[in-house]
């Protein structure tokens, strides 16, 4: 949802996805009306071969003073005709994940949001350790970090929560995947390293 990357991608051939209430602000954005489709929760769409369901996430909406609250908040099961990937989107960590993997799991992989968490609000990011608690709730051995090391948002090093999360994955058996920017990975063949933790290096 950040402006001029939807204004950029607007009039292409892209379908947009989006919780119920999202798709005024797309078309504010010059998304045509008809490449959107809105979901509620537990409500699934089919692009191609895969299905796409909206599911619950623990999080406020808005894009601005006056909007709070107005639009869907949601996570995404993606499932293919041979994978099936779990997406948290921002959430706090509550009973829902248990739900959801009970319901749609077990999950293939899960790109799960680790950053923004402060005790000041606990209910709108996962912990590190809840991260991890995360994938055992929906039945992944795979996640990969996001929402992290971008925005300085909640009194933490930039590289705190993956240094964190890193260790918790390894005590409890969860691979991480984590890709350098740009590089592409297929999880569970192509190797990814902590590349957070190596020194940069001056001529």
């Amino acid at each position: 949802m950040e402006t001029a990357t939807i204004k950029f991608l607007a009039d292409r051939e892209i379908q947009f996805i989006a919780p119920l209430g999202v798709g005024a602000r797309l078309e504010g954005w010059g998304v045509p009306k008809d490449h959107i489709t809105e979901l509620g929760w537990e409500q699934p769409t089919t692009y191609g071969s895969i299905t796409i369901t909206a599911l619950p996430g623990i999080h406020y909406s808005g894009r601005s003073h006056n909007d709070r609250n107005q639009t869907l908040w949601a996570s995404y099961a993606v499932r293919g005709a041979e994978k099936n990937i779990f997406s948290s989107g921002d959430t706090g960590y509550g009973r829902h994940l248990k739900e959801i993997g009970e319901k749609y799991g077990p999950f293939d992989m899960a790109f799960v949001e680790i950053d923004g968490w402060n005790k000041g609000w606990p209910l709108t990011h996962l912990f590190p350790h809840e991260a991890i608690q995360l994938c055992q709730d929906i039945g992944t051995e795979h996640m990969l970090p996001t929402h992290w090391g971008v925005f300085d948002l909640a009194l933490h090093p930039w590289d705190e929560s993956i240094q964190m999360v890193a260790s918790e994955a390894a005590a409890n058996n969860i691979q991480l995947v984590t890709p350098i920017m740009g590089e592409k990975v297929i999880p569970g063949v192509d190797p990814t390293n902590n590349w957070w933790e190596i020194k940069a290096t001056t001529r």
